[in-house]
C-alpha cells in the first residue's frame, strides 16, 4: 500500500492518505520527522528515510501566483492599484493610482448611450452603476460583437 504525505504546513506538518482517507499525520519535531499512523509512532531523520522505509510519496503543494489575484483575468490600460471583486457584478474594479479615488472596471464592454451601444476600454466605474452595459470582454472585436 502506498501512502500520499499532504503538506500542511510548509516544512513542518503533512497529512498522510492512503490515497482518499486520512490515515496519519508526519510532524517535524526537533530535526527530524515524527510518523503517526493510527496508534503507532515512528521517528526518522529525513524525508528520503521516510520514503525508504514507509513508501510514502510527498504530494506537492501547489503554486499560487502572488502578484494577481484569481479574478486579474480582463485587460486593464496599465499598472492597476486597490483591487478589489464586485461580487454583486463579478467584475474587477481598480484604481490607476494608489492614492486615487476614482475606480474603473477592467475589460472591454459594451455600453448603452442614447439610441445606440459604445464600446468602450476599462470605463469608470460609475458608468457601470448608472449605465446599462454588457461584459467584460477580453478583445474589442468581442465586445462588438455582443451587439
Amino acid at each position: 500500500m502506498s501512502l500520499i504525505a499532504k503538506q500542511i504546513v510548509k516544512d513542518q506538518l503533512w497529512i498522510v492518505t492512503d490515497g482518499v482517507n486520512k490515515v496519519g499525520n508526519l510532524e517535524s519535531l526537533n530535526g527530524s520527522l515524527n510518523l503517526r499512523i493510527g496508534g503507532t509512532h515512528q521517528q526518522f531523520p529525513d524525508a528520503k528515510a521516510v520514503q525508504r522505509m514507509v513508501a510514502i510519496q510527498f504530494q506537492r503543494p501547489k503554486t499560487v501566483a502572488k502578484n494577481n489575484p484569481p479574478w486579474a483575468v480582463w485587460p486593464t490600460s496599465g499598472r492597476t492599484y486597490n483591487s478589489m471583486f464586485d461580487v454583486k457584478r463579478k467584475l474587477h474594479v481598480y484604481t490607476k493610482t494608489k492614492k486615487s479615488r476614482c475606480y474603473h472596471a477592467a475589460g472591454w464592454f459594451r455600453m448603452k448611450s442614447g439610441d445606440g451601444c459604445t464600446t468602450i476600454f476599462c470605463p469608470k466605474y460609475i458608468f457601470i452603476q448608472r449605465y446599462e452595459w454588457s461584459g467584460p470582454y477580453s478583445t474589442k472585436e468581442e465586445a462588438e460583437g455582443h451587439k
